[in-house]
């Protein structure tokens, strides 16, 4: 893994070096590593909290600043939060462990996966499901826009607990259906363009229904912008109810 270097410590280097007189591009000193970039998401509802580990060492709250403990990710929640990380390209051997919750329970590793990466491409790595049979997904996020005028958006079905066609859904934003008959733990990684609003402007509506139908399965809102990539994850278990209930995140990918 590449060594994280302050940005602190190169804006002072940058405004050394203007202020002895090299006229070095300033945006080309805080140019950003490479690497291959990596999201986890965490839905897994009966699951309090996990971390992940890349080539076992843990990866997840790295950026805590000591002596602070790095907290697990929660049910729903990303690591990072916002972007991506930055792995070393090349095969990433993943595995989720639940902490230890006591000084004499030991740490539990849950679901492992290798996932195999290139520089400078973006991956999504997803943990779903419920004791006892846990499952990971990789997506490759690919984050180009075709059209720079339009946001763009994605639904994943992570729903478990059933096969049942109620459980089929269609993504609509703004009252339009912009993607049909997504089946339980299916998806695409494609992302469709939607037209963007400008920038503060009131948050439109994203539902969750059953295909075809008009019932509202879950809600939310969304500011899309213009060169955005957003994914909407319907999660939970079928027929759920508390934590277990099913429900949608959106997670901005950039």
């Amino acid at each position: 893994m590449k060594q994280i270097i302050s940005l602190t410590s190169v804006l002072c280097l940058s405004l050394l070096i203007l202020a002895c007189g090299d006229k070095a591009n300033f945006l080309d000193s805080v140019a950003p590593a490479t690497g291959a970039r990596v999201k986890f998401y965490h839905l897994a509802p009966d699951l309090a909290g996990v971390d992940f580990y890349v080539n076992d060492q843990r990866f997840s709250g790295v950026n805590t600043v000591p002596p602070a403990t790095a907290a697990p990710v929660s049910y729903t929640n990303t690591f990072p939060n916002q972007d991506y990380a930055l792995v070393t390209p090349g095969t990433a051997k993943v595995k989720v462990v639940v902490p230890s919750s006591t000084t004499t329970t030991p740490d539990a590793t849950i679901a492992t996966t290798d996932v195999s990466t290139q520089g400078d491409t973006y991956y999504s790595v997803f943990i779903y499901g419920t004791s006892p049979t846990y499952g990971t997904l990789t997506l490759t996020d690919n984050l180009t826009a075709t059209d720079p005028t339009k946001a763009y958006i994605r639904l994943l079905n992570f729903v478990t607990g059933t096969t049942d066609a109620n459980a089929t859904y269609d993504l609509v934003v703004n009252g339009t259906v912009v993607a049909s008959g997504i089946a339980p733990l299916k998806g695409t990684a494609a992302f469709v363009p939607i037209t963007p609003i400008n920038y503060a402007a009131t948050a439109i509506p994203i539902q969750v229904r059953p295909a075809g139908g008009s019932a509202i399965i879950a809600s939310g809102t969304l500011q899309p912008y213009a060169g955005r990539f957003y994914t909407v994850l319907a999660r939970g278990v079928f027929g759920g109810t508390g934590a277990r209930a099913v429900g949608i995140n959106i997670s901005t990918n950039r």
